[in-house]
């Protein structure tokens, strides 16, 4: 694996922490997450995301705008939908949303695997 490559796969993750555990995400977003909605709050979510993976690729790779672009929209509309699938199913099944529980680890393992296989996936797709 390329320097590049297991560099830029970093900055992705950095980018997923910032926009997931600072206060890029803001306490409405958070509410919105549990409570299955609004979504307007999620789509916003999946915004920070998508620009910081934007700014990650471009940081490190330096490609086309183009391709900026196609990973920031990959981010954007894997993360609303990762986002808002869990966000539905913790509405109906409260029990994934009490920190208390077994089942609330499991369900935000999940949640971030998937995370962060999109950003394996963008960081193939960018780098070819």
């Amino acid at each position: 694996m390329s320097t590049t490559a297991v560099t830029l796969l970093a900055a992705l993750f950095v980018a997923h922490y910032l926009g997931d555990f600072t206060p890029l995400s803001t306490p409405r977003m958070q509410r919105a997450k549990a409570n299955g909605g609004p979504m307007g709050p999620i789509v916003a979510h999946a915004a920070v995301h998508g620009v910081l993976v934007g700014i990650a690729v471009l940081v490190v790779v330096r490609p086309s705008l183009s391709v900026v672009g196609l990973a920031a929209g990959v981010e954007f509309v894997t993360h609303f939908t990762i986002d808002a699938a869990r966000a539905r199913i913790g509405a109906r099944v409260p029990v994934l949303n009490d920190p208390s529980s077994n089942p609330f680890w499991w369900a935000l393992g999940v949640d971030q695997l998937l995370h962060a296989l999109v950003l394996i996936g963008i960081a193939v797709l960018v780098l070819g």
